[in-house]
């Protein structure tokens, strides 16, 4: 696989932040306990190594939760080795899209894979383990129940009720078929589609569905999966969800830090915090919000309604029926791994770093935030066309109208632009000003005047030039069009288009070849051209 780079200046399509913490993380000084730089490892692994985890319990729920996929040797080593109290992780997380969602899902779970081999190859005393936290709890179906391919949308149609992990896999038959159809009789993704129907038959959620694929999919590259929603992990968790319920301290610590960072930087608040960043979580009541109102704590639409003691003894009682936020997950995360770094993408990274003061409330180590490795996909077909239409890979990132300009001043027509001439003009009438003003200066006014005529007549020329010119290229201007909208559909291809679609064209093993171009700490945007 070949691969080129962009650095982030180039890149319109990303925001301020987002450049900013990749190429000046050292604006956020004070808003992170680390410093985004791999030489900061050293530090993590010897704070981290002062910090108590219960790894036996992670063990053995991830050992229960693969009690029914068979497992590669790596991802078995990673799993034994969790246990040891020289083993860390690093993480990073996604809700549980519909067969992966988006190309960043894959990006992101590569990037943690790609560092944590780094490490073990630096730090050979210990052992890191990448690890995938697949969500499902305090996600809404209509963020989970599509995908594109080939610019079209396939979504799995169904009526939801509570947490999307928790859903049954009807439906999911004809999601599967639809893909297929799209594919084609010749896509190399044929047994992949349908060992992924078996898995569909064969788990009773959604979220086990989700678990099956991604397990298919990254296995053999040791990657190591866990559901959150474990009941044994929210056991473990109830302490700060009870702190979090009682103490509600979270709204004023992430407020605080966000008006901190709007202030110094200039960048808006990410999470919206609630006064208590928890749900209540049941099959027949559904995901509900719960409020604290006149001395009880109230579940929204729900007749459900307790006191302080009440709920404390159900969250005793029942810790699976209470989930974290948005809020609150990143604590119930690494308050469960042993974790050095969380890999996540630009809005994830917004919203960690309003959390550290919360991290320090609730006396969990806070984790260094690396940026995951954006990247696209360009396939031969494409590149061909963006190279007969005389475009390097940076112009590809301009605007259409941009292109469109860049497109018409490199034609072998005459320049249709008439800049030579309006200067020359502009010249021209500050003479005649100069003149008229010597005579009668009452009619500088009506010279000025005249003058703006001129130029907005040469405007309106130019304009006309360019219609006709466009004309004269309009194949070209269309092949353009086209490339930009299948490279930049709705924005970077990485936020749309679903890995199926390459698996379909080159076959699984497309996600060992971009594992190794997949480095966080390149802090470039890669182009990845499959051969």
């Amino acid at each position: 696989m070949k691969v080129e780079t962009i650095t982030p200046q180039h890149l319109s399509q990303f925001s301020t932040r987002d450049r900013d913490y990749l190429l000046h993380p050292e604006k956020l000084q004070g808003f992170i306990q680390y410093p985004f730089s791999y030489e900061a490892f050293a530090e993590i692994i010897k704070d981290r190594a002062a910090v108590s985890y219960d790894r036996s319990l992670l063990q053995q729920v991830i050992k229960d939760q693969y009690s029914q996929v068979s497992i590669s040797e790596s991802t078995n080593h990673h799993i034994e080795a969790l246990s040891n109290s020289d083993s860390y992780t690093v993480i990073t997380a996604h809700q549980p899209s519909l067969l992966t969602g988006p190309l960043y899902y894959v990006f992101k779970i590569l990037s943690a894979i790609n560092l944590a081999a780094r490490l073990n190859k630096d730090f050979p005393d210990k052992k890191i383990i990448p690890v995938f936290v697949i969500g499902g709890e305090d996600h809404d179906f209509e963020e989970i129940n599509h995908l594109h391919l080939y610019g079209k949308k396939i979504t799995w149609e169904k009526k939801a009720l509570g947490s999307v992990g928790h859903l049954d896999t009807e439906g999911l038959a004809s999601v599967l078929d639809e893909v297929q159809n799209i594919l084609g009789d010749r896509s190399q993704a044929l047994d992949l589609l349908q060992s992924l129907k078996e898995d569909a038959s064969n788990s009773a959620t959604y979220g086990e569905f989700s678990f099956k694929l991604t397990h298919r999919l990254f296995d053999e590259l040791g990657l190591v999966i866990l559901r959150m929603g474990d009941p044994r992990l929210k056991a473990a968790f109830a302490p700060l969800m009870a702190k979090e319920l009682t103490q509600r301290a979270s709204l004023k610590l992430v407020n605080t830090t966000q008006e901190a960072i709007k202030e110094k930087l200039g960048y808006d608040p990410q999470a919206f915090v609630r006064e208590i960043n928890l749900f209540h979580n049941e099959k027949s009541t559904g995901r509900n919000r719960i409020v604290y109102e006149g001395g009880r704590y109230t579940v929204l639409d729900t007749d459900l309604s307790f006191t302080e003691a009440e709920i404390l003894d159900l969250l005793n009682e029942h810790p699976e029926r209470f989930s974290p936020n948005v809020v609150m997950r990143p604590i119930f995360e690494d308050s469960i791994l042993p974790n050095l770094a969380y890999i996540g993408g630009g809005g994830e990274l917004a919203y960690w770093a309003e959390r550290k003061s919360q991290f320090e409330y609730f006396g969990v180590p806070f984790p260094m935030l690396v940026r995951r490795q954006s990247g696209m996909i360009l396939t031969p077909a494409m590149d061909k066309q963006r190279s007969k239409l005389g475009l390097s890979l940076v112009d590809i990132f301009q605007n259409e109208n941009e292109l469109t300009n860049l497109l018409l001043s490199s034609t072998s027509e005459p320049d249709y632009t008439l800049t030579t001439y309006k200067l020359e003009m502009e010249e021209l009438y500050k003479k005649v000003e100069s003149h008229i003003n010597s005579i009668d200066p009452s009619l500088k006014k009506t010279a000025a005047a005249e003058a703006t005529k001129g130029a907005k007549s040469l405007d309106y020329l130019e304009s006309k030039l360019k219609k006709s010119l466009k004309q004269k290229e309009e194949v070209n201007l269309n092949r353009m069009t086209k490339l930009k909208s299948t490279l930049f559909p709705k924005g970077l291809q990485e936020r749309h288009d679903n890995i199926l679609q390459y698996i379909s064209a080159y076959g699984i093993d497309i996600i060992k070849d971009l594992l190794p171009h997949c480095d966080p700490f390149d802090k470039t945007f890669k182009i990845f051209m499959p051969q």
